[in-house]
């Protein structure tokens, strides 16, 4: 029996996945690691950790399943930055996607530029990009910059240490940079020289679906001699080639402590003033959408204030549709600031129309609502662009509670079914090697 493997590089885990060729996850191994916070507002990772774990997994999914993999397809976190020296060496840490030291280089953006950045891009300028962390770099840590010779992310860095294919990065990931055109696949040179850095410096951009060459040691060490290793994607872009999303008649709903929608589609431009991404699967598909940072953490902070009248967020949930939505406050959702559709990390909460007839479940329904309402905004964005969608296909923990499940159908109009989608990005990174060939 062969078996594909998707490897699954996250934030704070790694998850080797085998699948055999009905798309049943047949095997996986997780190891963990830890995101770092050496200073306010840093989430840091440790490369030496993360290849460690991902070699760790992989070795030890091959020795537990029955088999020979066929191939290994890699997967990896979006907007993420690791400088290195003229030998492709690490200078410091991964500055992951959830760092947020970049804020302050927002300052260095009028609106129209940010406007113009995103269009061609596709990704919004926001703390979360490569470029605004690159601006932030050059003009509050210049040292750093200063001594690199490339600049990478985690991929290419990993590439780098298990092929001699060279320093490259696969176009999913590049087009969540802020660095690369849309519709050309190359560096953009008017976002390189806002960034301060050369396109000699970047990795070449590839599709998905390249074939790279194994370092013989690596493989041999990893028990994948003579296995085909590809690129492989994103973790966001991923995630919907293996939910099956492959138009826009689905659109993706996660919600977790934050949350996304996401569909796919075959516009490389799109209206930035909508404030979605768009993000390049492979010539001709992209997958656009918008993510919040508001999600079922707020829902958990309010619940923690209200301890004394809900024990936990499942009672939160059942107090606040025990009243109607009409008689209770309003509240704007935005507890950690936020990226779709405001792109505002200094953006605040707020909560108005309280009166003194208003009990701990009204303040739950308003609660419930907004963080609801905020997402069914980012929908109407996204269905803008699309069309009506068929179906919502969610995912996460929202979908544990069939209140909340509900009210999201009844705001959005649509059908929400849950989606079979476990390991979702990692099922993606498996079946890049045939299903993104060109």
């Amino acid at each position: 029996m062969t078996y594909k493997i998707g490897l699954d590089i996250g934030t704070t885990a790694t998850k080797a996945c085998a699948f055999n060729g009905a798309g049943e996850m047949i095997g996986i191994i997780e190891r963990d690691y830890e995101l770092l916070h050496p200073e306010p507002g840093a989430a840091e990772q440790q490369p030496a950790a993360v290849f460690s774990a991902a070699e760790e997994a992989l070795t030890e999914l091959v020795k537990q399943t029955e088999g020979k993999p066929a191939s290994v397809g890699l997967s990896c976190p979006m907007h993420s930055l690791l400088l290195l020296d003229k030998n492709y060496a690490p200078l410091g840490n991964v500055i992951t996607w959830a760092d947020a030291r970049p804020q302050d280089a927002m300052k260095g953006f009028t609106d129209q530029e940010g406007y113009d950045l995103h269009e061609l891009t596709g990704t919004p300028v926001h703390p979360m990009s490569p470029l605004v962390k690159l601006c932030w770099l050059a003009n509050g840590q210049p040292g750093q910059l200063q001594t690199a010779t490339y600049i990478s992310d985690l991929k290419s860095a990993l590439v780098l240490r298990w092929t001699e294919s060279g320093f490259l990065l696969d176009e999913q990931l590049a087009s969540a940079t802020g660095l690369m055109n849309l519709e050309t696949s190359q560096w953009a040179s008017v976002a390189l020289e806002k960034a301060g850095i050369r396109k000699e410096q970047l990795p070449q951009i590839k599709p998905a679906a390249t074939k790279l060459k194994w370092r013989e040691s690596v493989a041999k060490k990893l028990g994948l001699t003579g296995v085909p290793l590809y690129l492989g994607g994103s973790d966001g872009v991923l995630a919907n080639l293996g939910s099956g999303i492959m138009d826009c008649g689905d659109i993706a709903l996660s919600i977790g402590t934050s949350g996304a929608l996401r569909t796919t589609h075959t516009k490389a431009r799109i209206d930035a003033r909508l404030g979605l991404f768009n993000y390049k699967m492979k010539e001709g598909l992209y997958v656009i959408g918008g993510p919040t940072n508001n999600g079922g953490k707020v829902l958990e902070y309010w619940q923690n204030l209200l301890a004394a009248h809900f024990e936990d967020v499942g009672a939160f949930i059942d107090g606040a549709v025990s009243v109607a939505s009409g008689d209770s406050p309003t509240f704007g959702p935005w507890l950690y600031g936020e990226r779709a559709p405001l792109w505002d990390a200094t953006a605040t909460a707020s909560l108005t129309g309280l009166m003194g007839h208003h009990q701990p479940a009204h303040i739950a329904r308003a609660v419930l609502d907004g963080v609801t309402d905020n997402l069914i905004n980012i929908l109407h964005n996204l269905e803008a662009v699309v069309g009506p969608a068929d179906r919502i296909l969610g995912s996460g923990g929202f979908t544990k509670s069939p209140e909340w499940t509900k009210l999201i159908a009844e705001r959005s109009g649509r059908q929400v079914v849950i989606a079979d989608a476990a390991q979702a990005s990692a099922y993606g990174a498996a079946l890049v090697s045939t299903v993104l060939q060109p």
